[in-house]
């Protein structure tokens, strides 16, 4: 398949420049209760998760649920721009996160592996629905904006003193 076709039938639904990624996964036994140990136990996804996740510059918001009796773990983040690129930035600045989060999946590769790819359009599920309040605004857009709004702060606190 061409790079252009590969990129055409990646799955989910866009707005703007903003796209859903839901992956839904069988979990090993026992990987439930492995995964929850896990995520409270590993630093990377307590107090410092923002500044790791934040990393990837790309990744508006993104969660982690065990439902179906413990049998499956839901994925689902926003992203900006261009799915094999997102992806790949999971590669290049959070590969551990993402081994530890998914490692307890049924047939995971690793994020090392060739098949990860595949791994993920196999078990990724195009929402029915997808709405984005700022659709035309990068997650760096939105981290200028608040920078901007917080200098202005800092100048309108000054003003009324």
């Amino acid at each position: 398949m061409s790079k252009a076709n590969q990129a055409e039938s990646r799955p989910g639904l866009k707005a703007g420049q903003v796209q859903e990624f839901t992956l839904i996964m069988n979990l090993k036994p026992g990987g439930a209760e492995r995964l929850r140990k896990k995520l409270a136990s590993d630093s990377r996804f307590g107090n410092q998760n923002q500044v790791v996740v934040d990393r990837v510059g790309t990744l508006h918001d993104m969660r982690f649920t065990i439902f179906d009796n413990d049998s499956r773990l839901l994925f689902a983040s926003t992203f900006d721009g261009d799915w094999d690129a997102y992806i790949e930035d999971f590669g290049a600045y959070i590969p551990d996160y993402i081994d530890l989060a998914f490692g307890e999946t049924e047939g995971y590769p690793g994020i090392k592996s060739p098949d990860f790819k595949d791994f993920l359009v196999k078990n990724q599920v195009t929402s029915t629905h997808f709405y984005s309040a700022y659709p035309n605004a990068t997650v760096k857009d939105v981290w200028k904006a608040l920078n901007v709004k917080k200098g202005m702060d800092v100048l309108l606190d000054a003003a009324s003193s």
